[in-house]
């Protein structure tokens, strides 16, 4: 009896108890999620073991279409069993959460595991469903899950802990599948790499990096996997004529911009709660660190033209319709269009925002070390969707993609608010006033996730 009383403490723990609310939720998420008649699953995946073997399948698959060999052989199986597949889908999902948490030091654990646990509720779910839940599952959020697990050894490493070798191998496997998926290798690589820099100027033993160098090597060789491979070239080449015919007229710098204005354009037009909460939180953090105007103004802005381009677009398009046409063009310069300059105005507006809110992170920011790595993360994030621009299918694949990037956004923020945790506690009536905002706006995304993840 004292043994399962030790054990219930030890669940209900601070760590803990955030965690079993989210599985909770996410569990009722999982019975009332439908996957479509029309899915990739449904109408692709789950038919292929019947016509090949999975060394075939894998084998065509690489030639012809894709370089996700792990993801996919995974995915011709688990879409065969769709109950399966949502009690495997809710383990990940609570995996993350708990994966997230454990990248912060055991110290403060449990009020990241609140923050954790509420950033990823406030996250749409809805938007995982464009190509059906399955397939966007084992191709965004599984990946992202294992992930960060392999990251586990890295961030142990920097809080001076040993990882056990035994679990290097945990750490190479989660690498494996989660790499395989192109987004998630560019962060696992850069975050690997940088961390391995880091520990060889801190003069640190390889014994207790180890997992760190594992993880780049995987990441490097899965990256130039996926740029190697075959299927990802014919893809391209099938998904040019199908989507995006002048696609090939398009250098460096015009795929760049596409991929550039295409992310800001979502992320102030969209009305996605994360992205404006984080700009809010910034903004905060700012307003009690500095009383200079100047600082203040670049950390507002950012919030203010969000809520004008979401809230008062109608007001835009009938005060200034040119600017709202321009905005609603989503035009990005190229070779075609760059001796115009009313199309330099919306990366103009974009180009400020992304300075104002670094521009916040030098006060926010508690040294140039903590800089450098928010600036990583905020670079990061942008990043894993600017490199649509180098695909033709941008425009048609839809919200999913935008998955890495608020998870990154929501990482920065859960360290933020934890590495100025003091400070805002010391305010006690603003403290109170954002406790009471974040947990309306986390309930208000389990609502609206509720009524959405039903539909199909």
């Amino acid at each position: 009896m004292e043994k399962l009383q030790c054990f219930a403490k030890k669940i209900l723990k601070k760590e803990f108890l955030p965690l079993l609310l989210f599985a909770l939720i996410q569990l009722i998420y999982h019975m009332l999620m439908q996957e479509p008649e029309n899915s990739d699953a449904m109408w692709f995946f789950c038919k292929q073991l019947d016509t090949y073997s999975l060394k075939d399948y894998l084998t065509i698959r690489y030639q012809t279409w894709a370089s996700r060999i792990f993801i996919e052989a995974v995915l011709v199986y688990i879409s065969r069993h769709v109950m399966l597949w949502k009690v495997i889908d809710w383990i990940f999902w609570v995996f993350l959460a708990w994966a997230l948490t454990a990248l912060f030091p055991k110290e403060k654990r449990g009020i990241a595991a609140y923050i954790v646990v509420g950033f990823l509720l406030v996250y749409p779910m809805w938007d995982l469903r464009t190509a059906g839940w399955i397939a966007t599952s084992a191709n965004y959020s599984w990946p992202l899950a294992l992930g960060v697990f392999s990251l586990h050894g890295t961030a142990k490493a920097f809080y001076g802990e040993k990882s056990p070798v035994w679990m290097w191998i945990f750490y190479a496997l989660a690498a494996l599948y989660g790499a395989n998926m192109e987004q998630m290798s560019a962060v696992l690589l850069a975050v690997n790499v940088c961390a391995v820099i880091y520990f060889i100027i801190e003069k640190n033993p390889v014994r207790l990096y180890g997992s760190a160098i594992i993880g780049a090597l995987i990441a490097a060789g899965e990256f130039i996997f996926i740029m190697t491979c075959p299927g990802n070239a014919a893809r391209k080449a099938q998904e040019t004529i199908n989507w995006m015919p002048n696609f090939g007229t398009y250098n460096l710098i015009d795929k760049i911009s596409m991929g550039f204005v295409d992310t800001m354009h979502h992320l102030i037009t969209s009305g996605n709660v994360l992205y404006l909460c984080y700009v809010i939180l910034l903004a905060v953090l700012v307003f009690f660190k500095t009383e200079k105007l100047m600082y203040r103004i670049a950390s507002i802005l950012p919030v203010g033209i969000t809520v004008w381009f979401t809230v008062f677009f109608d007001v835009i398009e009938d005060k200034y319709p040119s600017l709202a046409n321009l905005l609603e063009k989503n035009a990005f310069i190229d070779g075609r269009n760059y001796h115009f300059a009313a199309n330099y105005i919306p990366t103009i507006i974009y180009l400020v925002l992304i300075g104002c809110m670094l521009l916040s992170m030098t006060v926010v920011c508690g040294s140039y070390f903590e800089l450098f790595g928010q600036g990583i993360l905020l670079g990061l994030a942008l990043a894993t969707r600017v490199i649509m621009g180098f695909t033709p299918t941008i425009y048609v694949s839809q919200e999913r993609t935008f998955f890495y990037l608020y998870m990154l956004l929501g990482i920065s923020g859960v360290y933020l608010l934890i590495q100025n945790l003091d400070l805002l506690q010391s305010k006690k009536k603003a403290f109170e006033g954002l406790k009471i905002s974040g947990a309306f706006i986390v309930v208000l995304g389990v609502l609206v996730n509720f009524a959405e993840v039903g539909n199909v």
